[in-house]
């Protein structure tokens, strides 16, 4: 006989930061977060992202990257593991994923760190090498995928699981203005993939809030690091020898191939 006085246990940070994990490595998704705990924050969000990048960084997978996406049009912070950097040739084994799609990203190449509580567009602008595009993997570990919440997607890292980096961008250190207009070509086997339904309006205004995020967190936007920002398209489910394409401007052009 169940006792109907009893309520939902207790959240557990740590507990769900290792259950993700778990997810990923089995390739089994979870309940979302906001499912068995309808009152979590925005911070308990960025508890188990961090709780979980942590235990990656145990594993010898530290980070290398950082992301801003949104979510109903709100803004999600998160962070690449060196795991999810893809090499320029590798092709995405899609055996290690659980429902991956494809979409199309604007990436920032930072040459300087980035710190404090008050860093601006004009600093990001003097902090980056130059701005490519780039080819991002989604993957929810939590679901319904089309049920999760704000928390859940900070929790989970934003979806991240690959990344593939162009070679060649633009230099915005005298000006952003290239940004403002940007012409993307994204396709999957050859078909066009519409655009992002939530569009992050201005890149560099993006890459300066997740740094003052990281801050507030204790920690900085690194030199070397790489900032992607999207989606600039919306996400195509990846299958096994799929191809996926994108050209913007003047950007060379990325191919993403998948096994």
């Amino acid at each position: 006989m169940t006792d109907a006085s009893v309520g939902p246990s207790a959240f557990d940070a740590q507990a769900s930061a290792t259950d993700l994990l778990r997810a990923a490595d089995y390739r089994t998704p979870i309940n979302a977060l906001s499912i068995d705990h309808r009152d979590l924050s925005i911070e308990d969000g960025y508890l188990v992202q961090v709780l979980a990048m942590a235990e990656r960084i145990h594993r010898n997978d530290p980070v290398v990257g950082a992301k801003v996406t949104v979510h109903r049009r709100r803004p999600v912070f998160c962070l690449y593991p060196r795991s999810a950097a893809m090499g320029m040739f590798e092709v995405a084994d899609l055996t290690q994923l659980i429902e991956p799609r494809a979409q199309a990203v604007l990436v920032f190449r930072m040459l300087r760190e980035l710190s404090g509580t008050a860093v601006t567009a004009t600093d990001v602008r003097g902090a980056t090498e130059s701005v490519v595009g780039g080819i991002e993997v989604i993957d929810h570990r939590l679901g319904p995928p089309d049920q999760l919440d704000l928390v859940d997607v900070i929790a989970d890292n934003g979806g991240i699981a690959k990344v593939l980096i162009g070679e060649h961008g633009i230099d915005i250190s005298h000006g952003a203005t290239a940004l403002d207009a940007l012409d993307v070509e994204f396709s999957l086997d050859g078909a066009a993939v519409g655009p992002a339904h939530d569009v992050i309006t201005s890149p560099v205004d993006a890459v300066a809030a997740l740094a003052n995020h990281l801050s507030a967190q204790g920690g900085v936007l690194e030199k070397g690091w790489f900032v992607s920002i999207g989606p600039m398209s919306a996400s195509a489910p990846l299958h096994v020898g799929a191809k996926a394409e994108l050209r913007i401007g003047s950007m060379a052009p990325v191919i993403l191939r998948a096994r």
